[in-house]
Formats: structure tokens, sequence, C-alpha cells
């Protein structure tokens, strides 16, 4: 069975997508997360589908929240305000995936399909470079790592049922499921203008992209210690030869040392560099034999 969950705060285009969700998968469960107004619940209602109140806050938590409520073999969670895959082919798409095994997860590629006026450009950018940043880090290549769009294996849920999401839009399933070696994949899907009010997912899109970055480099640490602690390394051995080319320069031109404190200082990043490189190699192996015994 199929398990829709869709996170709504006061959307006027999720009446319409649960009415066609209902005709194009018509065994399927529907779980609508709602953090609006005792009003507009009502008006839920009449949809005749399970409605959850989210009492804390982020489309992380709605979602997993639906999720945990679920009872498909199959979970899919959309965007409320129907701007993904009105068609519903990639989400056919990645039942067949799914039910063929190629893959565990299943991300909607917005950048498959956008419709003119969708996407302002900065947060074109802005996902752009996020995605980058998560493929580099976890080896998995995505194009849209915040997507509204995302099916996966109930197994594959259950195995983050208990976890406490953060804040990072579906980029939490992304690096979660990365973490635990799932076969991930993504299918294009269209993406299409709002038709009705802005969306409520955050206050500021710009602040809340530094902040799924934050998460996808922090949980790094756990995943991929030595692209953390090797960038560290790295960058302290450039400025440190860069100080100690300078002082040389110096002592080349003048013919006297004195630039001390400074050769001192290009000394120090340097070796504490290496140590940071060989931390990251040490902690990248204690994590690889973990990962054999489990």
């Amino acid at each position: 069975m199929l398990s829709f969950v869709i996170p709504t705060i006061e959307e006027e285009a999720v009446f319409d997508l649960v009415n066609r969700i209902k005709k194009e998968f018509p065994n399927s469960e529907i779980i609508i997360v709602d953090k609006s107004s005792k009003e507009y619940r009502d008006r839920l209602k009449k949809l005749g589908v399970k409605i959850l109140v989210q009492k804390n806050f982020g489309v992380e938590n709605a979602i997993m929240l639906g999720f945990r409520k679920a009872r498909g073999d199959i979970l899919i969670t959309i965007d409320g305000d129907d701007t993904h895959d009105r068609e519903f082919n990639g989400i056919k798409k990645a039942i067949e995936m799914i039910n063929n095994n190629e893959a565990d997860v299943v991300f909607g590629n917005r950048f498959g399909g956008i419709k003119p006026g969708a996407m302002p450009f900065y947060i074109y950018f802005g996902n752009k470079v996020i995605s980058r940043i998560f493929s580099f880090v976890y080896h998995i290549k995505l194009h849209d790592s915040l997507t509204g769009l995302v099916v996966m294996k109930r197994e594959a849920f259950d195995s983050i049922r208990n976890l406490e999401p953060y804040r990072a839009g579906l980029a939490f399933f992304a690096i979660e499921f990365a973490k635990r070696g799932y076969i991930i994949k993504e299918v294009p899907i269209t993406y299409y203008p709002r038709r009705f009010s802005q969306s409520k997912l955050a206050k500021s899109k710009t602040i809340y992209g530094f902040g799924v970055v934050a998460h996808i480099v922090r949980m790094a640490r756990d995943y991929n210690p030595l692209f953390v602690f090797g960038t560290i390394g790295v960058i302290l051995i450039i400025i440190g030869f860069l100080i100690g080319l300078y002082v040389l320069l110096n002592f080349l031109s003048t013919g006297s040392f004195t630039l001390i404190g400074r050769a001192l200082i290009a000394f120090m990043l340097v070796v504490l560099g290496f140590l940071s490189i060989i931390a990251g190699f040490i902690l990248d192996l204690l994590i690889e034999i973990e990962r054999r015994l489990e």
C-alpha cells in the first residue's frame, strides 16, 4: 500500500492535490500533517483523510510524524502547495524503481523541468550549491537535495524512525539514508509556480540554506571525517606555507631574520594541518572498521 504524507500550513492547493491523489492512486493512504488554524482543519476534515496536528516546528518534524503513523509499504511525501509533479509521472517512476529494487529512496529532481517563474534565481543557485556540497561530501549524486518530493521503502524509514530530525528540510533524509548506505536515486519532475500564498517553510530562505549546509558538514564528521579534518588540515597548511613564504622572501630581501614570530606561527600551522589530516585518516579508519563489524 502507498502512504502519502502532506505537510501543510494554510495551503489552499492541498484540497485539489488530495482529490487528484485519490483519483490516481485510489487505494492509497493519505495523511495530512497540519499546523494551521482550527477553521482550516475543519475544511480539511471534509476531504475524508487522516489529519494529524503538528505541535512542534519544521517540515522535517511534520513528515516524520506522518511517516510514523503511516501503514504503507512505500512512503511518499509531497509538498502541499501543489508545485511538484502534478501529473505524478515522477512518483509513478519512483514507485516502479522501488518495486524493482533499483532504489531504496528516490528524490524528485525539480531541475528536470522548472516552469517559468517557479523558482527565483537565488533559490535556484542556492539549491545547486547545497546539492553539490552534499554530493561531494556523501559521494551520492543528487541534483536537488532540497526537493519536497521523496519516495522511500518502509524499511529505509524504519531505520531512522526514532531519530530526532534537525532543521535541514528533506536533506535530513538524504543525509541519514546516505550515512546508512541505502541506494538513493533521483527522478526528474516538473516544478510549477505556486498558485496561492507564499511558502511558509522559512522566514528567510537564505538563512535556511546556510543552516542546511551547516548540517550537511556537521553530519559529515560522523560519515566522512577525512573530508572535514582533511579540508581543515589542507587550509592550515596552505596558510602556513604562505606565511612561511612571506618570511623567506623578507629574509632574502633584507638579509636578516627578523620575523621570528611569524615563522613560528607558520611552523605551527603546518604542523597542526598535518595533525588534522592524520586525525581524519584515523577517524575514517575507525568508522570503516565499525561499519564492517556492523
